[in-house]
């Protein structure tokens, strides 16, 4: 093996080498081949997807001897074998985040009315362009605009935005491609075959997606891996270097989601910390997963992932509406993990929140209520119509299905699209039982006006446009006191006045200000903001 970098070693030397950048290969092939050359060539694109490379093929292709100009170098010339070992006298690389002053760019442009010393045509090259100074670009300007017959201009920038508008307008663009995950992978199998370096196919597959759509990055990794591994790359390795997560402990986490295994999941991220666990990589992923999720939610269509179980689980627990949801939660953890104490905490939050704030799913298979034969109840005179309940009797427990939906209702009357009257009545009743598509719902005699077909015939479609499926509504009277949405809040509210009552009498400086002025509290004046 030689002990050249990879990325250095299989460094494309020819347009047909070069992958992942079909247009602007054909694109170039042909304007050489007829002979329709521009001044100043603009290469951009994100790191490792060719853009220095291909600007070394083009100076090839410009000062080959044996083929003049052409897109097929010959490689063998002097100029072609002096530009691939950096050596050409006549191209001359710069790297502008290093020379950024006026004084450097004119120093590098007062040799260009000089005829080449060696080639055909003299080439600047010149990297990471957008770093050079508003003077430098002034300076640069007019010869851009007017070079010499035998001088070209080559631009290679990640940040095209910060090139200014006077330099882009003078010169011929190109736009770089990603290279996709699939194209790396196969150029890297390649690569390691030719360098008998053997390797597991899932170690390749996870490389490729993490280069993130650079071969140079991908051939780096692999290098990396491959010195680990004794000459050999495994997902472990990958793993350990990179503190990844492996694929089955993120599938583990996302089935601990669904099943709510809370103190689980917490217990596993401790041990996560220890072993050096790259928690915002995690969430990265957790985020792709249920991006496939709603995808596949749409599409029915599920690619080769090594996250398929995961993704099909997550689609029958959770809706559309569901996904989207813990898609959103990953996003803005993902966001504000930078500014948690530390990136544990930040993601524990992110797992917390998927847990407790995704909404209650309805099940079609609830179960009909055991008891609800045994509710007697009696038409009241009004054109309401709305059955009075006297009795009820409970020998048997109500079913878990029942009990979810009770101990749901105040998180599915936040999330109803409905207007305040609406709300006003699902907060001033309480849920009973359910039969079928049926719900039953008690409410006070003191409250019946809140009832009105109106509000009964808003709630009905609200349910059943949450629940995406027919909801019919059953109001009944309750001769008993119920404890109701709009109860709990009052007095979940007056409860807070009377401990911050007791706050302001207990504090030591009200009690001296009283004492020393005499002064008393004003009665029902304090009042809780949210």
């Amino acid at each position: 093996m030689s002990n050249t970098v990879l990325a250095t070693k299989w460094r494309p030397k020819l347009f047909s080498d070069l992958i992942g950048q079909d247009p602007v290969v054909t694109a170039l092939e042909n304007s050489l081949d007829n002979q329709r050359l521009h001044h100043s060539y603009l290469f951009t694109g994100t790191r490792g997807v060719g853009k220095t490379t291909l600007a070394r093929i083009l100076a090839k292709c410009l000062n080959c001897e044996t083929n003049n100009i052409s897109s097929k170098p010959c490689g063998d010339c002097s100029s072609c074998i002096s530009i691939d070992l950096g050596q050409f006298v006549d191209l001359y690389e710069v790297d502008a985040a290093s020379r950024t002053k006026v004084e450097d760019t004119r120093e590098l442009l007062e040799n260009v009315q000089y005829m080449p010393t060696q080639g055909r045509y003299k080439i600047y090259l010149i990297d990471e362009v957008h770093m050079l100074s508003t003077h430098s670009f002034n300076a640069l300007l007019k010869t851009l605009e007017e070079p010499p017959e035998h001088v070209k201009f080559i631009l290679a920038t990640t940040d095209p935005q910060k090139i200014p508008s006077t330099i882009l307008s003078r010169c011929l663009h190109f736009s770089l491609n990603r290279i996709t995950p699939e194209t790396i992978k196969t150029q890297l199998e390649n690569v390691l075959k030719k360098e008998n370096i053997t390797f597991e196919e899932d170690a390749i597959k996870n490389i490729s997606k993490i280069a993130d759509g650079s071969m140079r990055d991908a051939l780096s990794i692999a290098e990396q891996c491959i010195s680990h591994g004794d000459n050999k790359i495994t997902y472990n390795n990958i793993c350990k270097i990179l503190c990844l997560m492996p694929v089955e402990n993120i599938n583990q986490i996302v089935s601990m989601i669904i099943n709510e295994n809370t103190d689980k999941l917490l217990a596993d991220v401790e041990k996560m910390y220890y072993q050096s666990a790259d928690f915002k990589y995690i969430l990265e992923e957790l985020i792709s997963i249920f991006h496939q999720t709603a995808i596949f939610k749409i599409t029915n269509n599920l690619n080769d992932s090594v996250y398929a179980e995961s993704i099909k689980n997550l689609s029958q627990k959770y809706n559309e509406e569901e996904i989207q949801i813990l898609y959103q939660i990953g996003v803005t953890n993902l966001r504000d993990i930078e500014l948690a104490p530390d990136y544990k905490s930040g993601f524990e939050m992110a797992l917390v929140r998927m847990i407790l704030f995704t909404p209650f799913k309805f099940d079609n298979n609830l179960k009909v209520d055991k008891n609800e034969d045994k509710v007697k109840s009696r038409e009241l005179e009004n054109d309401r119509s709305i059955p009075k309940k006297k009795i009820l009797e409970k020998n048997n427990e109500p079913s878990n299905e029942t009990l979810s939906l009770e101990k749901n209702w105040d998180i599915i009357v936040k999330r109803l699209d409905a207007d305040s009257i609406t709300k006003n009545l699902a907060n001033n009743i309480s849920f009973e039982s359910k039969n079928d598509n049926i719900l039953n719902f008690l409410i006070s005699e003191s409250l019946l006006s809140v009832a009105t077909e109106k509000s009964k015939s808003k709630l009905q479609e609200a349910l059943s446009n949450y629940f995406k499926k027919t909801i019919n509504i059953k109001i009944i009277v309750s001769d008993t006191e119920l404890l109701t949405l709009h109860k709990k809040n009052e007095e979940e509210y007056n409860n807070k006045i009377i401990d911050a009552d007791e706050k302001i009498e207990s504090d030591n400086f009200i009690k001296t200000i009283k004492e020393k002025f005499n002064a008393t509290t004003v009665k029902n004046s304090i009042q809780i903001k949210d």
